[in-house]
């Protein structure tokens, strides 16, 4: 393994990468960022809620029993403010300089925000529950301007499979967002015949009331869907029009991915357009009507990836420790061995003194 095309952070039991130094990966167009990525055995949970009322609502969580909270984000959706939000969630209130703004669409005056509830969430999940958790979003200001919250949480758990799972978020550039995973390793035919390979993806839009406001989205040139939108976790009204693919949603792509009312809870299954070979999924997302907020992406695949970024290394096979394997090995010489070189080599340099000292006029 290089050095110079790794730089890995150690979280628990899962691996957090950030690869650096590789050439030949594409670059993806920039309004939707990585701002995290987890390779190792884990999961996630995403959901989200939008409404006028006051509570407005609650999100819910699911993290198994055995699991350590690796990062947990909340966001925010707003319409008509580019101001940060002051959001009570669960009991604790986020404002001002809590929140990272995710910046604002060029079309209209849609902000999404970011802020890190890791410490919170971890608090209240310990290692996991065979139930669901509960977070309530007791209060948002301004309310009617406050689509929702959305809630996406990465998690380890050594019984889970290893998935490289990516955030990433941003705001809508309308005319197209670029997302590239790289694999390590090129997809295979049996890897894609397997029930237990998953590739998900998960989109997170604010201020869309579905209908004639939409999006599409490609994969590898393929479309997947031309009615990517709506108030799935909300309410047709401004101030609650938010959708999260996630906890609840199905993961069956739209049954006509050309249609813009096609019936869609941005939750997808991407395995049907990927092929063998392939060492690279690429998602292009466009906004056609120009007044939606695709504010987060989520990438969920069991397999060895990098998200806008080089991919890792694959995993090299540990050395064998058979000895009657014939595979390469590093050997350990026994004790008697390293006794034995030694004392043979002190009395080789006795020897050579003395020789030295014969030849001596």
């Amino acid at each position: 393994m290089k050095l110079n095309r790794l730089v890995s952070l150690a979280l628990g039991s899962g691996v957090a990468l950030v690869a650096i130094g590789a050439s030949n990966v594409p670059k993806a167009n920039a309004t939707l960022l990585t701002s995290y990525q987890f390779n190792g055995n884990g999961n996630w949970s995403l959901d989200g809620v939008g409404g006028n009322n006051s509570p407005v609502g609650n999100i819910d969580a699911f993290v198994p029993l055995g699991s350590t909270i690796q990062r947990a984000f909340l966001y925010s959706s707003l319409q008509g403010s580019s101001s940060a939000p002051t959001v009570n969630f669960d009991g604790t209130t986020y404002s001002g300089a809590a929140w990272t703004s995710l910046g604002t669409t060029s079309s209209s005056s849609l902000t999404a925000f970011r802020t890190d509830v890791t410490a919170q969430v971890a608090a209240r999940v310990g290692n996991g529950s065979a139930s669901n958790f509960v977070f309530s979003v007791l209060s948002e200001i301004p309310n009617n301007g406050v689509d929702g919250e959305a809630l996406a949480i990465v998690y380890s758990n050594p019984n889970e499979a290893e998935r490289t799972i990516a955030f990433l978020d941003g705001f809508t550039n309308p005319a197209g967002d670029t997302t590239s995973v790289n694999l390590s390793d090129p997809l295979t035919s049996t890897q894609l015949a397997n029930p237990s390979f998953e590739a998900l993806l998960s989109l997170g839009i604010g201020f869309s009331a579905g209908g004639s406001q939409f999006s599409t989205v490609n994969v590898n040139g393929t479309r997947l869907t031309n009615s990517a939108g709506g108030f799935d976790d909300g309410a047709l009204s401004n101030g609650a029009l938010l959708t999260i693919g996630g906890l609840g949603d199905n993961i069956s792509n739209p049954t006509n991915p050309n249609s813009s009312t096609s019936p869609d809870d941005e939750l997808y299954s991407i395995k049907s357009l990927l092929a063998a070979g392939n060492t690279q999924i690429r998602i292009d997302t466009t906004n056609p009507s120009n007044d939606d907020n695709i504010f987060f992406a989520g990438i969920n695949i069991t397999a060895r990836a990098g998200v806008n970024a080089p991919p890792p290394p694959p995993v090299e096979p540990p050395l064998p420790t058979d000895p009657t394997s014939t595979s390469p090995t590093t050997d350990v010489p026994e004790p008697f061995t390293i006794v034995g070189t030694i004392i043979g080599g002190a009395a080789a340099m006795r020897m050579r003194k003395k020789l030295k000292s014969n030849d001596k006029v």
